[in-house]
């Protein structure tokens, strides 16, 4: 059976049929980091990793690229309010970021591009649009023109009212059209720039996308991914610049997942900076640890929106720990003598072919991880009833230590893919809170006297150890990773 992928641009189920047999290609837009990552990076992070995890177990081999946006307004507003250098700023909450994902199971990325880094590249694709009559120059900014492109629009379907109301965004009575948006912008005072043939400037938020998806994925390439604030404007500007330039199709599916909500009482309301209910990714972390928040993450489908409260995590905490229960149950049963007259646990091998199939049916169709979290606790089930019935000198028969071991590694190893680990935990609780501290003492000196490898260094190394570091305005804190 072929997995099953919702499109968002043709808003229907299709199956996933790679550019190149046994490849996959993903490109996953990532984090601006101009303060902490929330709660919604995280889940982001999560659901996509589950994406990169199940096309990796059907045997496909991924490329899975993760950019961060480290050149935007917002960072540089980040940095005169904190008083520190642009890029201090976006390599700090980058770095932090990177350590949750870590404690969140996610895999690194196989690529993980900054914009700054890529500076020529966005060059060199703006020129390209002028050239071919989709950009224009103006007074050292350069501008897309969207009546340019036809299809514009094609991902979110929005109407041209719309498209006016969110060009509006960015007025300029300089454009032709006020859905127009630029591409590059002038410098300005105290903000970094870089030399191109329209004058110093920096490249805009959506072209860097553009570019740095060509120049590891090609003009074309499988999946493109997102949260679905980034529909409209940022992926049909995308589409746009990417398809305007080079007339091939840019991503075939586009894949979104569902924002969350914060519980309050008996009402849901958007997450948002706004309304000041914001949640940070590390605030979460320390509340339930990363494995339950992970759990937390995709016992929803990804596409839904997702209520964020103190009793969804809990749940998820307590349901996480009744998979590790099984497992530990399961292998107290196997440490037993096999009798011959032993209980060959027929029910516990049919739980296993039966929560394999499920499993399998729920992650094809569409990532259905709801539905491949209940296959799992199905199978957990059985093993239970079987613990239940067995008494002090319960012994299973060699078929029975055979269904026994063929659940457990089943259940381990179906957790695995999404990303649940059921093994021990190996992390020293042993470690003298007094030397943790020391070190991170140590760093905040380092990082005082301007000295951010040796910084970066010390995090890195405690990160290792399973301790990770949160800088907040009134000091750093740490925490044992869960």
């Amino acid at each position: 059976m072929p997995t099953r992928i919702y499109n968002t641009l043709t808003r229907r189920k299709e199956d996933f049929e790679p550019r190149e047999a046994g490849r996959a290609s993903m490109y996953v837009c990532g984090i601006t980091p101009y303060a902490p990552a929330h709660a919604g990076h995280g889940r982001h992070a999560v659901v996509m990793d589950v994406v990169r995890r199940w096309l990796t177990y059907r045997g496909y081999d991924v490329t899975y690229v993760m950019n961060v946006t480290d050149i935007e307004d917002k960072i540089f507003a980040a940095a005169q309010r904190e008083n520190r250098e642009w890029r201090e700023v976006a390599d700090d909450y980058a770095a932090r970021y990177w350590v949750e994902l870590d404690e969140l199971g996610v895999l690194p990325p196989t690529i993980a591009p900054a914009a700054s880094q890529h500076v020529d590249e966005i060059i060199s694709l703006i020129q390209r649009l002028i050239d071919t009559g989709h950009a224009y120059p103006i007074e050292g900014d350069v501008a897309f023109h969207v009546p340019s492109f036809r299809g514009y629009g094609k991902l979110s379907r929005r109407d041209l009212d719309s498209q006016i109301v969110g060009a509006r965004v960015e007025q300029d009575e300089r454009k032709k059209d006020p859905r127009d948006f630029f591409l590059w912008k002038a410098a300005k005072p105290g903000e970094p720039s870089w030399p191109s043939p329209w004058g110093p400037g920096r490249p805009g938020w959506h072209i860097e996308c553009s570019a740095m998806s060509r120049k590891y994925l090609g003009d074309s390439f499988d999946i493109h991914a997102g949260g679905s604030d980034l529909i409209f404007p940022h992926h049909d500007n995308e589409i746009a610049q990417s398809e305007g330039a080079y007339g091939s199709q840019f991503a075939r599916i586009w894949m979104h997942n569902g924002m969350i909500n914060v519980v309050r009482g008996r009402e849901e309301e958007k997450m948002a900076k706004s309304v000041g209910n914001v949640v940070s990714l590390g605030e979460a972390l320390d509340g339930v640890g990363g494995p339950a928040l992970r759990y937390f993450y995709i016992a929803a489908h990804y596409r839904s929106d997702l209520p964020f409260g103190d009793e969804a995590l809990q749940q998820a905490a307590s349901a996480l720990e009744r998979l590790r229960i099984a497992r530990q149950t399961m292998d107290r049963l196997l440490e037993r003598t096999v009798k011959p007259s032993g209980d060959d646990l027929g029910e516990v091998g049919e739980a296993r072919a039966s929560a394999e199939e499920d499993f399998h049916a729920a992650m094809d169709d569409d990532f259905g991880t709801p539905r491949a979290l209940a296959a799992l606790h199905g199978l957990v089930g059985a093993v239970n009833r079987a613990a239940a019935g067995a008494s002090a000198t319960f012994a299973p028969s060699a078929e029975g230590r055979a269904a026994l071991a063929g659940a457990r590694d089943g259940l381990v190893r179906l957790a695995a893919v999404l990303g649940i680990g059921l093994e021990e935990e190996h992390v020293d609780r042993e470690m003298e809170a007094d030397l943790i501290q020391l070190l991170v003492d140590v760093r905040q000196r380092a990082r005082e006297k301007g000295q951010y490898a040796i910084a970066d260094e010390v995090r890195s190394r405690l990160s290792e150890l399973g301790i990770a570091l949160e800088d907040r305005g009134e000091g750093t804190t740490w925490r044992i990773k869960r």
